[in-house]
């Protein structure tokens, strides 16, 4: 589990942001292409449709002894070798496990060298092996601790009390045909029941996740869900790629009936590894041509707006990890000197006093 009010230097591993972007460049810094991190919002099928395929969810909760008592009683863990599960034996690891215990698992996505080699090697080792071997990988760790917030001071780590919120990361994944819980935190992975629907396998788990809410005082709003799907930019450039070939067909098809068409601008990025597959153009008569055509030029601005939203998307996301990992206590000590030297820190501190006096005596007459 994660220990919020707590921040751990390079010792161990630090907490981080339940954030798409931290999660999205973790991966990437771990060496996983072809995939990316999405906050969900509303759980509604429109969101989740337009994420499609999702590989997993994380969900984060607050989690309280009482409460994984009764989900562990409740649960029916299993022993599924083909399910690659890792269980957590350090503190604050959580996050990166369930993000990697979704990775190991999903088809269609490359892993890289690093850690496709991890896998391999760990692969016959039991559950809290393998989440030992991920706690004493320095590849890992050194991605997880990347996200750590620079700390004036070190404090030594300790265990966390009744008084203290404690937050955990959970994974759900569809799995050859059935739907599974991976917690770091149970002896195994946790039988869900069959899967009726991969394509659109979070229908099932969606009322799991409200119930297990809902458990919760009404005034209890720190949950967070985030989904790990396919790469939405990657995913787009393809499709630009496949419509451009098939513009290209259908131009040519035309011109075989005496039709020639304008030229298309080509400027677009290149797509490794991708192959466009001819669209059968049998039978079809130069209007329905004309009318593909449209279609695929059409589909072509579509997908080029999704590259340019999921450019400025990353480029928010980049700006606001280098804010989390940049280091801005030396500015803040400095601006306190200057301020002092200039008479003005002592009034803003007196101030400060007067407001927080004011705000508990107010509190106070409620």
């Amino acid at each position: 589990f994660s220990h919020l009010s707590l921040s751990f230097r390079m010792v161990g591993w630090s907490t981080i942001e339940s954030d798409p972007g931290v999660f999205t460049q973790l991966s990437h810094d771990l060496g996983i292409r072809g995939t990316q991190v999405e906050e969900i919002v509303t759980m509604e099928d429109s969101e989740f449709a337009q994420m499609a395929p999702v590989y997993g969810l994380i969900f984060l909760f607050k989690w309280t002894q009482d409460m994984a008592q009764a989900h562990r009683s409740a649960a029916t863990c299993v022993e599924n070798s083909n399910i690659y599960f890792a269980k957590q034996v350090i503190n604050n690891a959580c996050g990166t496990q369930a993000l990697l215990n979704i990775m190991m698992n999903a088809e269609g996505i490359h892993l890289g060298d690093q850690l496709t080699e991890f896998k391999a090697f760990t692969q016959d080792f039991p559950p809290d092996l393998r989440g030992e071997s991920m706690s004493n990988s320095e590849m890992i760790r050194g991605a997880h601790n990347s996200f750590a917030r620079p700390e004036p001071f070190e404090m030594e780590e300790r265990k966390a009390t009744k008084d203290d919120d404690v937050y955990h990361f959970t994974a759900y994944i569809p799995f050859q045909g059935n739907l599974y819980e991976l917690d770091g935190l149970q002896e195994g992975p946790i039988s869900l029941g069959p899967c009726e629907d991969t394509s659109c396998w979070w229908k099932q788990v969606r009322p799991m996740i409200q119930e297990r809410i809902e458990k919760y005082a009404a005034n209890e709003i720190r949950f967070n869900l985030l989904a790990v799907c396919r790469n939405q930019r990657d995913h787009a450039l393809q499709m630009i790629s496949q419509n451009r070939f098939n513009t290209e067909l259908l131009k040519a098809s035309l011109l075989s009936h005496g039709i020639e068409e304008s030229d298309d601008s080509m400027q677009d990025d290149e797509i490794d590894d991708f192959t466009p597959v001819p669209m059968d153009l049998t039978g079809l008569n130069v209007e329905q041509l004309k009318q593909r055509l449209a279609d695929c030029r059409s589909q072509i601005h579509e997908y080029k707006n999704i590259v340019a939203s999921e450019d400025e998307k990353a480029a928010h996301h980049r700006q606001e990890n280098a804010r989390r990992r940049h280091n801005f206590i030396p500015f803040i000590i400095a601006l306190l000197k200057t301020l002092a030297a200039n008479q003005k820190l002592q009034p803003l501190i007196d101030a400060a006093v007067l407001k927080a006096k004011a705000k508990t005596e107010q509190q106070g007459k409620k």
